[in-house]
């Protein structure tokens, strides 16, 4: 037989119910203790009865008890008559008939007296005032002559039940009590069964349901779906729980779009490799076969080797790059950060691509602060940045090309230009500009470059905190960006 499954429900159902069944065994031990203390009192309630209290010299008789509870002594001679009383008297008499005397006595009218017990509560129905009950004893006075010394007690002040016990369980009066028992436990049991019913329900509303619907939500969640939300529908803790799973589902949904991103990001890395790869590869390795074969002439080999050193370089560069690139993306790759001068670190590399500058006909200007601009970086990938886009402004751009650089601060930024006027970038690429290995050229060629520059350019700037961006200021000039804070560290 398979086990049922343990839930949030039963649990509660059980605990309910066995909270319930402590709950009535702890009443029932508390009312048997307190019936048991309360039978404590039978020594004092002797104290009521005149057999007890009865002395030969009634007038030394002790009613301290009786006083405290509104009773007092009357004394008959054998008349009937009353010849002395002591305590204060609530209603006086001066002879007693015998009917007055049976309507009086103790066990007649507890027996008369409605009173009903329901656990400690007690209710009383036709309560007459002004009644009183007496128990008598007959006595010989100190005098030789006989007496009845009555001791009276308001009803109010005493109650008391009896309780049969019977000879049979088979009996007509038993089986008629317990009966009445079992009429009284039906509807007591119904009740129970009701509101155990409205706990049931409650408890499903409030705490099953919403906790049904958070399992369909995890499973969900665990099968890939993370754009599930869920509603509860339900109060207390479960909507900081709602809240908290939908806020959940929508950082995995945005984390499995960017590592979907970045796979497709990845595929694309390799397959744009591989392309700039193949074509060196095939130019080295037809040279080199051509040169094996003897199909290459004397005054042609020195020109034939130059172009594979040619291609050779290329393809180490573009592995350094593709190195350097997956450097940065690393989350561990830490800078390597120093107090220094922006603007002569940006001299140093104008010194170095003034005869590429010269040579492609680029005119070639500059503006830099005369002062040092301080600034906390790390020197060597800044100036793979500067060194990328002063570079790719001499080589992208036609001869004639005025390029112009400037090196500012503004309130708490530091902002590096370089404007141009040469060939313009097709729109379509303008997006994909920072993407790796896309160049802004028509079509990617291993001559022009790797394609990875303006990338890892990007990576440097983003982790130095700044902002990288390409600006086409007018139809003819376009500008690229770079935006420093001032005092980063």
């Amino acid at each position: 037989m398979k086990k049922k499954p343990k839930t949030l429900g039963r649990f509660l159902t059980k605990k309910y119910l066995t909270t319930s069944l402590l709950l009535l065994f702890l009443i029932s031990l508390f009312i048997a203790i307190a019936q048991f203390f309360v039978s404590g009192t039978n020594e004092m309630v002797e104290e009521l009865c005149a057999q007890t209290i009865v002395r030969p010299d009634y007038k030394k008789i002790d009613i301290a008890t009786l006083k405290d509870v509104g009773g007092w002594v009357e004394i008959l001679d054998e008349k009937n008559d009353v010849i002395y009383t002591k305590g204060k008297v609530a209603k006086k008499s001066a002879h007693y008939t015998q009917n007055q005397l049976l309507e009086m006595d103790a066990l007649q009218s507890m027996i008369s007296h409605k009173t009903y017990l329901f656990g400690p509560i007690t209710f009383k129905f036709n309560d007459p005032e002004a009644q009183y009950m007496a128990t008598f004893a007959p006595f010989t006075g100190s005098d030789g002559r006989n007496y009845i010394c009555l001791a009276k007690v308001p009803r109010k002040s005493i109650r008391g039940n009896f309780n049969l016990v019977f000879d049979s369980f088979s009996s007509p009066t038993f089986l008629l009590n317990l009966k009445k028992i079992v009429l009284l436990l039906i509807p007591l049991f119904l009740i129970f069964i009701f509101c155990l019913k409205r706990y049931s329900k409650s408890v499903k509303e409030h705490i099953v349901a919403p906790n049904t619907v958070l399992i369909d939500g995890l499973r969900t969640i665990k099968n890939g779906d993370y754009a599930k939300k869920i509603h509860l529908n339900a109060e207390y803790e479960y909507v900081e729980i709602e809240d908290s799973f939908n806020h959940m589902a929508n950082q995995l949904d945005q984390a499995e779009q960017q590592r979907a991103f970045y796979e497709k990001e990845r595929q694309l890395l390799f397959a744009n490799m591989a392309h700039d790869l193949r074509t060196p590869i095939t130019t080295i390795q037809g040279t080199a076969k051509a040169v094996a074969d003897g199909l290459v002439s004397d005054d042609k080999l020195t020109q034939t080797m130059e172009t594979i050193i040619s291609k050779s370089e290329h393809m180490n560069e573009l592995v350094n790059r593709l190195l350097i690139f997956s450097k940065l993306e690393s989350p561990d790759y830490q800078l390597h950060r120093q107090n220094l001068d922006l603007s002569e670190l940006i001299r140093e590399v104008l010194l170095e691509h003034l005869e590429s500058a010269e040579k492609n006909g680029i005119d070639l200007t500059f503006e830099l602060p005369e002062t040092a601009l301080e600034f906390a970086g790390d020197p060597v990938e800044l100036r793979r940045v500067f060194d990328n886009l002063i570079g790719n402004s001499i080589q992208h751009n036609s001869a004639g090309t005025v390029v112009h650089i400037r090196l500012y601060s503004y309130d708490n930024q530091i902002l590096f230009e370089i404007k141009d006027n040469g060939d313009s970038i097709p729109k379509e690429l303008q997006e994909q500009l920072f993407e790796p290995f896309v160049s802004g050229d028509s079509s990617r060629s291993t001559q022009n470059g790797s394609g990875l520059g303006l990338a890892i350019s990007k990576k440097i700037v983003e982790k130095h905190d700044g902002k990288i961006s390409f600006i086409v200021l007018n139809e003819h000039d376009k500008m690229f960006q770079v935006l420093f804070w001032n005092g980063t560290d």
